[in-house]
């Protein structure tokens, strides 16, 4: 029966469902849902049957199954299966798309609003976005400023990073930073911590293990992973730069709180995902993610400005 491309196509949907979340057998084939029970009860292939069931939730084949999703720590009510929360959504067909170097901001969120109803309605009432624009003292600069803001209100970082910038005149790069003495960072307002985070960036711009000029080369993971090796700049401040400064369309911040929340508000998820179930639900926003991040905060601020004005 594999051999029916109908049946291979069925199969090859059920083995798309990452561990942790279910399909309803009408989200597999909306047409011919019995059909997906009927190849599953005589099908020898590997697939991971037990995460079909049915669409209120309940499991056809028992315990057995139940235990597997359990296993699997897939949200319950009870003996049924939250829906709401573990159903995983239809991605593109296809192989993953790449992240396009050269790219368009409206094409990608014309995508993004083309890949579910629910961004389509939410994108057409927060508006479009528009690109951040680049710190004025490039990448270096903006990696510093991630740096000094750290744990710190919005005005006493703005005061400890424009005393910081003052002492470097000229471009801000890493030789610059590098001829400025420890006491006068220090007495810019900097604490040990981040002055010797600061010395660790510089030191690796310098010797090359952080990339600038040829960041654009460099694929998102490997910046990443280039990034996380300074001290003090952890995954979310690399995925906020590669998002802003380097404008990489494809970053998916499943640490980021505001985009889990946005994602719970637009999917009507309660409480919203942890980072662990957020990372497979943005496959089908590939290869725009980015953009789907920027709209779950969007979501958060009109959530925020709707109670607000409920509460007057």
């Amino acid at each position: 029966m594999a051999d029916d491309p109908r049946t291979a196509l069925i199969l090859d949907e059920i083995r798309a469902i990452p561990k942790g979340f279910v399909r309803a057998y009408s989200d597999v084939d909306p047409v011919a849902p019995r059909m997906v029970g009927r190849i599953l009860a005589t099908t020898d292939a590997d697939v991971p049957w037990w995460r079909v069931l049915r669409a209120d939730g309940s499991v056809p084949k028992g315990a057995r199954q139940l235990d597997l999703l359990r296993r699997e720590r897939v949200p319950m009510n009870g003996a049924r299966v939250d829906m709401a929360a573990a159903r995983y959504p239809a991605a593109p067909a296809g192989p993953r798309p790449a992240a396009p170097r050269r790219w368009s901001l409206p094409k990608a969120i014309e995508a993004v609003a083309a890949a579910d109803p629910a961004m389509d309605a939410l994108i057409s009432r927060a508006g479009p976005i528009t690109h951040r624009p680049g710190n004025p003292d490039g990448h270096f600069g903006a990696l510093v400023r991630s740096i000094v803001f750290q744990q710190l209100a919005g005005a006493a970082a703005n005061a400890i990073h424009g005393r910081v910038r003052a002492l470097v005149p000229g471009p801000l790069d890493a030789a610059s930073l590098a001829r400025v003495p420890d006491a006068d960072l220090r007495a810019a307002g900097l604490s040990g911590a981040k002055l010797a985070s600061l010395r660790d960036l510089q030191a690796k711009v310098l010797d090359g293990t952080v990339a600038m000029d040829d960041a654009s080369a460099l694929p998102d993971e490997e910046v990443i992973a280039r990034l996380v090796s300074v001290r003090g700049i952890g995954r979310w401040t690399a995925e906020m730069y590669l998002m802003f400064e380097l404008r990489r369309p494809d970053v998916w911040p499943v640490d980021d709180l505001g985009v889990r929340q946005g994602y719970g508000l637009v999917f009507g998820i309660d409480p919203p995902p942890p980072a662990r179930r957020l990372g497979p639900l943005g496959d089908r926003f590939h290869p725009y993610r980015s953009v789907a991040a920027r709209y779950m905060w969007e979501a958060v601020h009109l959530h925020r400005a709707s109670a607000a004005t409920e509460l007057r």
